[in-house]
């Protein structure tokens, strides 16, 4: 599954958690579920931290000559 595709489904489950009561504004609605769909999105895929200082350094592994 896609990008695209993920979003839309998120899209779709947002459009059911709305509150539809008022009609007049179905395009901001619409507008609204995708704006969600989009920090869903963002929040599954954290930005990577770098790894800086003793964290960063790595146990040489002990080789065989």
């Amino acid at each position: 599954m896609n990008d695209n595709d993920l979003r839309d489904l998120f899209a779709a489950f947002a459009i059911l958690k709305m509150d539809w009561s008022s009609a007049d504004k179905d395009a901001e609605h619409a507008d609204t579920c995708y704006v969600i769909a989009d920090a869903m999105l963002k929040a599954r895929c954290p930005p990577t931290i770098k790894e800086v200082g003793i964290v960063a350094i790595k146990k040489r592994r002990a080789t065989n000559k």
